[in-house]
């Protein structure tokens, strides 16, 4: 059974008018912020594909004492992963993209020297982290820095997880529709989020300070806009916004044939681990139970964590300001949808009792 959740002024409580009997909260999420030592939260959940409550805990800036709302937003890290490769299959439905067509056919990436193993590369391989290259070759926000590229592994020989991957088919989506990222999220999905940006941020939003593991800012840091959209790490969002997102691609069909939604959600790619496999885009809990979509980010001292229950039609995503926020993923997570704990052993981010211990 799939239990989900209902907030009010950061207490959970187990009966309250519109929420069904059943979907009784497990914890009190200020105790659970506490544990964690993160001063502020932001969470969304979604009850049978309705966006059913959206709430805000703690604070922006534990100095400051600045609270967290709905105007607050935080780097959702690679959240924007799950953006980026949404926008992709649209594009694959609607032709312009062949998510099979090796990249290299009609595109150069000067960083790749192996052009042998260039040739190899497709969307598809991308997008299910396949593509044998590191996560990171360098810093995504220091041009400075971008060298060479060098396969850990041959494409399409096993998963990978890689945001330097997904930078080089931005880049290739970009020269493809003549058109930059930032375009093509205002185009598709501006209007549906309008706090939200892969750069700049939105006018009027407050964005969150980062603190460290112990809650504070002593090695904490302001949140980075990236000067352009980074495909793989630059969303800036809140919790009302991705939920919406949510909404839009697994219930609504996001734009896109029916067809090629199913492609975008089938399970491709398997792991380490019998119970994660990777489809276009999203990562796939698949147990005797059914599956879970699920996504995380993690920029350092930001936190973010999402999953949709595509039976139940259930989902949840939560942004954290501290170094531990994803040690929150069970307890925040489960009450909307379920179980989570193979998702949360295979990302290994640690739980509150470890945190306690250390």
């Amino acid at each position: 059974m799939r239990l989900g959740i209902c907030l009010l002024a950061g207490v959970a409580w187990a009966a309250l008018a519109g929420c069904a009997a059943e979907k009784t909260p497990t914890a009190d999420i200020r105790a659970l912020m506490e544990g964690a030592n993160v001063p502020g939260l932001a969470i969304a959940t979604i009850d049978n594909c309705r966006i059913s409550d959206a709430s805000y805990y703690g604070v922006a800036d534990a100095e400051t004492g600045e609270p967290v709302g709905p105007d607050t937003v935080f780097e959702g890290a690679s959240l924007t992963k799950t953006i980026f490769a949404v926008i992709v299959n649209q594009l694959a439905s609607e032709g312009v993209i062949d998510l099979d067509e090796p990249i290299a056919a009609s595109f150069d990436y000067p960083r790749v020297t192996d052009k042998e193993a260039y040739a190899k590369l497709t969307p598809r391989i991308i997008l299910e982290h396949r593509s044998g290259f590191p996560n990171w070759a360098s810093d995504p926000l220091d041009r400075e820095t971008w060298g060479e590229i060098d396969f850990k592994n041959p494409p399409d020989t096993k998963f990978g997880y890689s945001g330097e991957a997904y930078m080089l088919l931005q880049a290739y989506v970009e020269d493809k529709t003549g058109k930059s990222l930032d375009q093509l999220f205002a185009e598709r999905f501006g209007a549906a989020m309008p706090n939200t940006s892969l750069s700049a941020p939105r006018e009027g939003a407050r964005l969150a300070f980062a603190h460290d593991e112990n809650g504070t800012k002593e090695n904490g840091r302001p949140a980075k806009p990236s000067p352009r959209a980074g495909a793989a790490y630059s969303v800036l969002t809140n919790a009302d916004d991705y939920a919406a997102f949510l909404v839009d691609v697994f219930c609504k069909g996001a734009a896109m044939d029916i067809e090629q939604r199913g492609e975008m959600l089938r399970p491709q790619s398997p792991t380490d681990d019998p119970q994660i496999v990777w489809a276009l885009g999203w990562g796939v809990q698949s147990t005797e139970d059914g599956v879970v979509y699920f996504h995380w980010g993690d920029n350092e001292q930001f936190k973010a964590f999402t999953a949709f229950d595509p039976e139940s039609r259930d989902g949840v995503v939560y942004f954290a300001n501290a170094y531990n926020g994803l040690k929150l993923i069970e307890p925040v997570s489960e009450p909307a949808i379920g179980d989570v704990t193979p998702i949360a052993d295979w990302l290994d981010y640690g739980r509150l009792e470890e945190s306690a211990a250390e």
